[in-house]
């Protein structure tokens, strides 16, 4: 993997981190994100990608990620893992800023879905240790994803600097 920092990809990332701060935001008061917001958040997501040309110039890559979030985002939602926001948001994340946003692998693919993946299992692993711990504790059983998803996005995003 090289480093690779465009504007595209700065702008992506900001636009991501910004919808993601705003749905936990929901997410922590209420458990709630309507609607309203999660298409008014992804509309301008999608035109400040297609604006700075990011969505053109990883076509592949943006289409695998988009493809593998929506169906294994969708089965997790049928098994009762996430929530109908939660499927919205990495379906969000797939489809606006897929792979790695700072760094260039030779596969586009392959990038959009062990991305795509990694960020699915780090939030899977941190809400099942953060459930353990509510449970026992609190006898909380309603665990906001967002905020978890939030960290992982940047984690993921992040370590490409590193």
């Amino acid at each position: 993997m090289a480093l690779e920092i465009t504007i595209s990809s700065i702008l992506s990332f900001i636009a991501i981190t910004l919808l993601l701060l705003i749905y936990t935001g929901f997410d922590l008061r209420t458990r709630h994100v309507p609607n309203r917001i999660m298409i008014i958040g992804g509309s301008v997501g999608m035109a400040i990608v297609i604006l700075t040309g990011h969505l053109f110039e990883h076509v592949l890559l943006h289409v695998s990620s988009g493809i593998f979030m929506i169906i294994v985002a969708y089965m997790l939602f049928r098994v009762g893992a996430f929530g109908g926001a939660d499927v919205k948001a990495v379906t969000t994340i797939a489809i606006l800023s897929p792979g790695i946003e700072f760094g260039g692998w030779s596969d586009p693919i392959l990038e959009g879905i062990v991305a795509s993946g990694l960020l699915l299992a780090i939030v899977l692993v941190c809400a099942y240790i953060y459930s353990k711990y509510k449970r026992k504790r609190l006898g909380v059983d309603v665990i906001p994803l967002l905020p978890i998803m939030l960290v992982a996005y940047l984690v993921l995003q992040l370590l490409a600097l590193v």
